[in-house]
């Protein structure tokens, strides 16, 4: 953001100093007093400087000054002008254009000391503070520009703000932006807009800046207008403004049907809202714009699994373990199959080799598949491995002793539900299983 900045306030860095450079030979004839003896020296450094000889120049301006220095006071009279204001300000103006902007800085403020409401020197000032990376006092001397400006001009107290940003100091630029905001509401720039909103939001202040955010999303064009469309509905959404960002994201959608960003907008607001077939409807539309990101696919098998739709469960599933095999999607997937009644295949999918340690649903899942297949002998052998590693080890014995009752291992079965009975949630059942067996 900074560097945003910087290169905003060095643009309008070369405008000034080309403008108040021209005012010292118009003021010496017309609007200021000033003694003979100042005027010629004036006069002689402005040809100079003409001609680009700003050292010769300064160096003049300065033996004029010092010849009164050791004699004169503030207050005291001027007669031949040598503290004179345009004096020091043109001294300024040379070493500026010399690119001595330390040199620069004690002759501007001598400039303002004598004339307060001196506004180009106040601007010249805060250029040089502000190439000398002093940002607070440039903002300082900017806010006096403007002040002292006849016309108020805008742009001047945005550079103040603008300075204070640069400097870090957001919390001071903000009532600089909304005193812009409220004395110049229709000369704020898009860009200056942009501005604003950066330094609400890098403040928390999101309420602030939606009005900004709001106003650039229409008046802007191009990517630029997309870029402010997304942000306005991400603020309503962090405001938790759902109602507005639900007719928002709608009515982009009505204007631009094939944008895949908005149909994924729309996704994301119904499923906050656990509106699942509406969000897969959503996702699915915008399947049809542009591919599916990985958390997007998984999202959309999620839903169809959820809304009862297997069969395009399974198959984005399969999508999405052929580029990476999770222990939890192959879970998913043979929950799929499973409701599709192909339990073989879902117990493939568990069986499939991928590196990955066996974890508590997997090889609780793995063991259920192989009991309703009736493959008792494996589903016992899974069922006390589980157990044995403390995996759900009460419900894993309570199947355990369901898998050898079943395979007729009496012995086995009893020593499963005798330790199953220690777990609370399957005592009862171990107590039933265990009843049987008299």
């Amino acid at each position: 953001m900074n560097r945003l900045f910087r290169k905003q306030c060095q643009k309008v860095m070369a405008i000034i100093i080309l403008w108040v450079l021209l005012l010292p030979s118009a003021q010496i004839g017309a609007k200021e007093k000033i003694p003979l003896p100042a005027h010629v020296v004036l006069f002689k450094a402005q040809q100079l400087m003409e001609k680009e000889k700003y050292t010769q120049a300064a160096h003049i301006l300065k033996t004029f000054q010092d010849k009164g220095e050791n004699r004169w006071r503030p207050g005291d009279p001027d007669p031949r002008g040598r503290h004179h204001h345009l004096i020091a300000f043109t001294r300024a103006n040379c070493y500026l254009m010399a690119d001595q902007p330390a040199k620069a800085v004690p002759q501007y403020r001598a400039a303002v000391l004598a004339k307060p409401d001196f506004s180009s020197a106040w601007m010249n000032l805060a250029k040089c503070q502000y190439d000398l990376n002093d940002y607070v006092h440039a903002s300082h001397a900017f806010l006096k520009g403007y002040e002292t400006d006849a016309d108020k001009k805008p742009q001047i107290l945005y550079y103040a703000a603008v300075c204070l940003l640069t400097a870090d100091a957001k919390t001071l630029a903000l009532p600089l932006f909304e005193r812009l905001s409220k004395r110049h509401p229709h000369a704020i720039k898009s860009e200056w807009k942009e501005t604003i909103v950066q330094a609400y939001l890098s403040v928390d202040r999101p309420r602030k800046a939606l009005p900004f955010i709001e106003e650039l999303s229409e008046i802007t064009s191009g990517t630029r207008q997309v870029r402010w469309q997304e942000v306005r509905l991400q603020q309503y959404l962090a405001l938790d403004m759902k109602v507005k960002a639900l007719k928002y994201v709608k009515w982009l959608i009505r204007q631009y049907p094939t944008e895949p960003k908005w149909w994924q907008g729309l996704a994301h607001l119904h499923l906050n809202a656990n509106r699942y077939k509406p969000a897969l409807t959503a996702l699915t539309v915008k399947s049809f714009l542009a591919p599916l990101t990985a958390q997007e696919t998984k999202l959309a098998a999620d839903l169809n699994m959820t809304l009862d739709i297997p069969v395009l469960a399974v198959r984005l599933y399969e999508k999405i373990l052929s580029q990476k095999m999770t222990s939890d999607g192959q879970i998913k997937i043979a929950r799929g199959y499973i409701r599709l009644h192909q339990p073989e295949t879902a117990l493939k999918w568990l069986n499939q080799e991928s590196g990955l340690k066996d974890d508590l649903k997997r090889m609780v899942l793995k063991g259920e598949i192989l009991y309703k297949l009736a493959r008792y002998a494996e589903a016992l052998s899974v069922f006390t491995a589980a157990a044995n590693q403390k995996i759900e080890p009460g419900y894993a014995w309570l199947m355990a002793g369901y898998a050898a009752w079943a395979m007729g291992d009496v012995a086995k079965s009893r020593q499963a539900f005798k330790k199953a009975i220690k777990y609370p949630r399957q005592q009862k059942a171990a107590q039933k299983g265990l009843q049987r067996m008299f």
